[in-house]
């Protein structure tokens, strides 16, 4: 074999080699910043880290719960609101949930979290003692200090 025959093969392998290493970080780098959509984190139930980055749909206990309030941030969300809805506060004081019966108010239980990208998770409550394999038709994320949001069922029981 000559020189030039076996430094062809030599070329296409180095060739191969550093388009890969270029294309690698660049797909990654890609994949990582999709993360960060708001899109992305509604389809899939997690939170973005900031003011009113909870998602418009969260998973618990293999069941789908949504929110009209909140949909981490995206403009197709916002942009599709009425007045009315936008005037309404994002979150609210549990005091005002009005979540037992009578008007009392109603014990929460923590049952689960929402988890945030690169940031606290958010607690997932249920209001009183449910039994196991019971599925609740509300739940109530704390989205901070002393602020919640109410989501409800999607799809029958």
């Amino acid at each position: 074999m000559s020189d030039e025959e076996t430094s062809t093969p030599r070329r296409w392998f180095r060739r191969r080699v550093v388009m890969v290493s270029f294309a690698v970080p660049v797909v990654l780098a890609a994949l990582g910043g999709a993360t960060f959509l708001p899109k992305v984190a509604d389809r899939f139930g997690y939170a973005l880290p900031g003011e009113r980055g909870l998602p418009y749909r969260i998973h618990h206990n293999d069941r789908d719960y949504r929110n009209t309030l909140t949909c981490a941030g995206a403009r197709w969300c916002e942009d599709g609101k009425t007045a009315e809805q936008r005037a309404r506060p994002y979150c609210r004081p549990l005091s005002e949930l009005r979540l037992g019966r009578d008007g009392h108010d109603a014990e929460l239980v923590k049952v689960d979290e929402v988890f945030t990208l690169f940031g606290p998770s958010h607690p997932v409550f249920v209001t009183g003692v449910v039994p196991p394999g019971t599925t609740v038709t509300v739940v109530v994320v704390e989205a901070s200090t002393d602020c919640y949001l109410v989501y409800k069922l999607m799809g029958g029981p």
